[in-house]
């Protein structure tokens, strides 16, 4: 969107002007930015209420259709407001009622797609966001400290809402879709195969709802490419586990509070949208969880399986703190040893390290779990083999590995997430 450089120029003089005119080119910068900010906002204000009563008139020039087909007859100008980016604007438009339904409306509220005592779209998607991310309460003061004016928590959680439920929708013609055989042929007659590699994340998390704890499982498709600004460290000055020099691109989130068996419907229908069965390589990096690669094996049976290295490293933490204490040198000496055999995908040296101290009667909790996680999962750890056969590495996102999820907080119970990205 280009606008006038001549036209920026004059509003920057007026808003100079402005400022000087109430003293506030004597305030520290703050104060300054703030007032800016605020004299943008009422312009914005009357601009909007402008630009939709102008688009009224000309809008008055051509004959109004009713839904029924028939023509609609102006009454009178009715006063409405709504709720934008810029605060409440006040607006007058024409009133039309078709003779033959009796329905009133006005054509510029529709053309618009705009209801008067209702959000505008831009500001309902700022106000979707901010309930993804924290709690409505929280996300009415953020908001404010961001636009300059309030949102009341009710706005916001209904804003969020309705994302949910239009997200529910689409999602339900997704999995309509790809359970229909036609649709899947002619789509890879159309498509056909996707050249590159696609990778894939599920993990499953706890969420409080409603009085209650339930798992929220979800699934996260993207990319990953090498950051081109990226200078290798010195290996002194890197930890075991790190791959800056990766990025995780082009991330879509779908998530639900379902059984496996009923995520697995969204589960394929999600993968048919990112052509995930369409693409010359599919690489799955998760966590160990049981259900998790039954999912995958059921609908992709030959793509790569990793387990994410953060999630397995987790294991070995309790074992060097029950064998030798937090902290101690001991307990910092063979916890690197023993992240070190992992990220070398030497698991069976890992695993022979573990049982050496299973003798340790407070250590023998964990060293059974973590044999038990890394002897179920040993071919999904092969870590130094995988880094061979790419040109880059596995990634995993900040949602699955930290169990960090957004949702967008819906009546029935329905999510949609989003989050950073991080590297496994």
């Amino acid at each position: 969107m280009k606008f006038s450089t001549e036209a920026i120029r004059k509003m920057a003089e007026i808003m100079v002007s402005e400022m000087k005119q109430i003293g506030m080119e004597a305030e520290g910068i703050r104060e300054v930015e703030k007032g800016m900010r605020e004299f943008l906002r009422e312009v914005g204000v009357q601009a909007l209420g402008s630009y939709l009563e102008q688009k009224d008139e000309e809008m008055q020039e051509t004959e109004q259709v009713c839904a029924c087909g028939e023509q609609m007859n102006y009454l009178f100008k009715r006063e409405g407001t709504i709720l934008s980016v810029f605060g409440r604007v006040h607006y007058r438009r024409s009133y039309h009622v078709c003779e033959a339904c009796h329905v009133g409306v006005s054509p510029l509220d529709r053309h618009m797609g705009i209801e008067a005592g209702q959000v505008t779209a831009g500001l309902a998607e700022l106000l979707a966001l901010a309930g993804v991310e924290i709690s409505f309460e929280a996300g009415t003061r953020w908001l404010e400290r961001y636009l300059l004016f309030r949102v009341s928590d009710n706005t916001l959680r209904k804003e969020t809402e309705r994302f949910g439920e239009l997200q529910k929708v689409q999602e339900a013609e997704w999995i309509k879709n790809s359970q229909d055989e036609k649709w899947l042929q002619q789509r890879q007659r159309e498509i056909g195969k996707q050249p590159g590699r696609l990778y894939g994340s599920l993990d499953g998390v706890m969420a409080p709802l409603m009085g209650e704890w339930r798992e929220l499982k979800n699934i996260a498709w993207y990319r990953v490419e090498p950051i081109r600004s990226y200078q290798k460290r010195r290996r002194h000055a890197s930890r075991v586990g790190e791959q800056n020099h990766l990025q995780a691109q082009d991330i879509t989130y779908h998530c639900d509070i379902q059984t496996p068996e009923q995520f697995s419907e969204l589960f394929w229908a999600s993968a048919c949208q990112r052509k995930a069965d369409l693409y010359e390589e599919l690489v799955f990096v998760c966590d160990g969880a049981v259900w998790i690669w039954k999912l995958i094996e059921k609908h992709f049976p030959h793509a790569v399986q990793i387990v994410d290295w953060y999630h397995a490293s987790e294991y070995l933490s309790p074992i060097a703190e029950a064998a030798f204490g937090c902290g101690t040198p001991q307990y910092h000496n063979w916890l690197e040893n023993a992240r070190t055999l992992l990220w070398e995908g030497r698991i069976a040296d890992l695993i022979l390290a573990c049982q050496q101290l299973s003798s340790i009667a407070l250590a023998q909790p964990a060293v059974h779990q973590a044999v038990t996680y890394f002897t179920n999962n040993q071919k999904r750890m092969d870590y130094a083999r995988f880094r061979n056969l790419v040109q880059y590495q596995w990634t995993f996102s900040d949602s699955l590995r930290y169990g960090k999820i957004c949702c967008l907080k819906t009546a029935d119970t329905r999510r949609t997430s989003s989050t950073a990205v991080s590297f496994f």
